[in-house]
């Protein structure tokens, strides 16, 4: 699969303008109301895009949002439809990795267009990215889609332009999530890298170890998050990243904030309520041959940039300067 992934042609989706379609659909959890997204259908209009919502999408089944079949079918529906030029899926949650087996790549790879998402959906953005050559977003959902300006000023950067992406900028300090959240960029290993872009949420990027869809890190610049996991959690699923390898050859490790990743969230560890992420990170990476960053706003950060699945980007960390550059263009 690793030298399959490597020749492989990378596809960039068509640039998104005004009068393009966006898909909303829901491949994971359901949404809570369908009322919470109608702020994000404003955000929509104000960037001249219109919208159709798969038919199954407000549906349940017990913490999906409708049966495997169900999710499946309006999935396939918008990548099949000529009009669907954006896919939004309305949140994460749970439930992308059990579509994987039914997912039809060809379909996907004879229709590029762009997929956006974080958390669940990581386990759709990776395996397509792998499959077809496809550059998948790791970016926001419909239900967290404009949650601030720099969330929404990302996207359009990125997904509305096909010069290059150049370097990704830092949103203001604040944090509503996170009350003791860190720098946005905290050089844990000094260094510098270049290597096409891949990633996710860590807890799906483990998921998926051990299938035919597990990550391709060789020669990648690497980026994780997390959220709502204890320092020892990040530590136990960092380290069997490690010991599958996935660490060997990368070209720089991105470590996202990880929103609520504090230590003492349970009472299962009495061991980790003194260690942070950051000194889990600084002990697991001391000496490290590769930049190693902790604190980028991504996935689960109310302020989170978008990140292309593909797109080749550096980073250089020294000292205070972290500078991470998209050296081409998301978008065709």
């Amino acid at each position: 699969m690793s030298q399959e992934i490597a020749s492989q042609q990378v596809i960039k989706p068509p640039v998104i303008s005004r009068g393009d379609t966006v898909g909303i659909v829901a491949p994971s959890s359901p949404i809570f109301e369908e009322g919470d997204v109608e702020f994000t259908f404003e955000w929509l209009k104000r960037l001249g895009l219109k919208w159709k919502v798969g038919k199954n999408t407000f549906k349940r089944w017990s913490d999906l949002a409708g049966t495997d079949e169900e999710r499946l079918s309006d999935f396939h529906a918008m990548w099949a439809d000529p009009e669907v030029k954006l896919i939004l899926p309305i949140r994460g949650g749970n439930g992308s990795v059990r579509l994987l087996p039914h997912l039809d790549f060809e379909l996907i790879r004879k229709n590029p267009k762009v997929l956006i998402g974080y958390s669940d959906i990581t386990g759709l953005l990776i395996p397509i990215h792998q499959e077809t050559g496809l550059v998948t977003m790791h970016g926001p959902t419909a239900g967290s889609f404009f949650e601030s300006e720099y969330t929404y000023e990302n996207f359009v950067r990125l997904l509305t332009r096909t010069d290059p992406g150049g370097e990704v900028p830092d949103p203001e300090l604040k944090d509503d999530w996170n009350p003791d959240y860190p720098p946005c960029r905290m050089v844990i290993a000094p260094g510098r890298g270049r290597g096409r872009l891949t990633g996710g949420c860590l807890t799906l990027i483990r998921q998926l170890m051990g299938t035919a869809w597990e990550i391709e890190t060789r020669g990648r610049m690497l980026f994780i998050e997390d959220v709502g996991e204890e320092p020892h959690s990040i530590d136990r699923m960092i380290t069997q990243l490690e010991l599958a390898g996935k660490l060997k050859d990368i070209a720089g490790l991105i470590v996202g904030e990880c929103v609520s990743c504090r230590p003492g969230n349970s009472k299962r560890n009495v061991l980790s309520l003194n260690q942070s992420v950051e000194a889990m990170l600084r002990e697991k990476f001391e000496g490290a041959k590769y930049p190693v960053i902790y604190g980028m706003r991504i996935g689960h950060s109310a302020d989170k940039c978008t990140l292309p699945l593909g797109v080749m980007a550096s980073l250089s960390a020294d000292g205070d300067m972290v500078v991470l550059k998209l050296e081409e263009s998301a978008t065709s």
